[in-house]
């Protein structure tokens, strides 16, 4: 099951800018590296443990 970015309550700012990247579901996401995903502004904390675990993914994963 495709869980859309827009069903997980961001920010309105960031999913917007994660739309512009080309991300429209949380498993797009699942194989971008964390580095690069957490220099987004507004992508950390709260919002990068909710993305986690959408798309299935480690939260410590390098």
């Amino acid at each position: 099951m495709t869980t859309n970015l827009s069903d997980l309550n961001l920010h309105p700012w960031l999913l917007q800018e994660l739309n512009l990247l080309g991300f429209e579901t949380a498993e797009d996401l699942k194989d971008v590296p964390s580095a690069e995903l957490l220099r987004i502004p507004l992508l950390g904390g709260k919002v990068w443990r909710k993305i986690c675990k959408a798309a299935g993914r480690e939260l410590y994963d390098p």
